[in-house]
């Protein structure tokens, strides 16, 4: 899927107008690329886009520059979030050829939980992300695995899952996505009151007349 996303080029640099920056709802990015850009895109528009399409899709990088616009094809190569607030603070993108093939990661979405027979098993997700390799267009936002069939102590592998045309995994795949395996069984401690009986009882076995020599 290709979105439009509208970006600026920003002169400003530093912390101090970072911060005044992100204050009026912009998000400073840097472009890499053929030529590294300064940019700035509207923090809004930037969620918005993110919501509908995900983060990892195509994107066209509208860089608008006064009388004249350009059209980039760009893709997200990292994003700094807030520890707290969990917003984003710092955007790298990359431009990408829409003739050659990228890596990258592709988030893993379990479907048919609910059509699952429920033997008590544990579902394990192994892989939250998988990395397949194609053209920037053809980068599929989710890969769903369907655990419907899935039983106690099997797992469905990477090799196992269906891609669209013209997308290859790069995960190995003989490697498992989700396990189902059986609970858990903790040993209760024992209690110290217990554990003091039982020595007491094996002193005395030891020593009937109870005392000491």
């Amino acid at each position: 899927m290709d979105s439009v996303l509208n970006a600026a080029i920003r002169t400003e640099t530093g912390k101090g107008a970072m911060h005044r920056l992100r204050q009026q709802g912009i998000l400073p990015a840097v472009l890499y690329g053929e030529a590294q850009e300064n940019l700035s895109l509207n923090l809004r528009e930037v969620k918005k886009f993110w919501n509908s399409t995900g983060i990892n899709q195509l994107i066209t990088l509208r860089l608008n520059q006064g009388e004249k616009n350009s059209d980039l094809p760009v893709l997200v190569k990292e994003v700094q979030y807030d520890p707290v607030k969990g917003s984003p603070l710092h955007l790298d993108l990359y431009q990408v050829s829409l003739e050659r093939k990228v890596v990258v990661k592709v988030p893993v979405v379990l479907v048919g939980e609910d059509e699952r027979i429920n033997d008590g098993s544990i579902i394990d997700v192994v892989y939250y992300e998988v990395e397949v390799s194609c053209l920037p267009g053809d980068i599929p936002a989710k890969i769903e695995v369907d655990i419907s069939k899935l039983t106690m102590n099997n797992a469905i592998a990477i090799g196992d899952l269906t891609l669209p045309s013209g997308v290859e995994f790069v995960t190995p795949l003989t490697e498992s996505v989700v396990v189902a395996h059986a609970p858990r069984i903790e040993e209760e401690p024992v209690e110290e009151e217990e554990a003091e009986t039982e020595a007491e009882a094996e002193t005395k076995a030891e020593d009937p007349s109870g005392l000491d020599e």
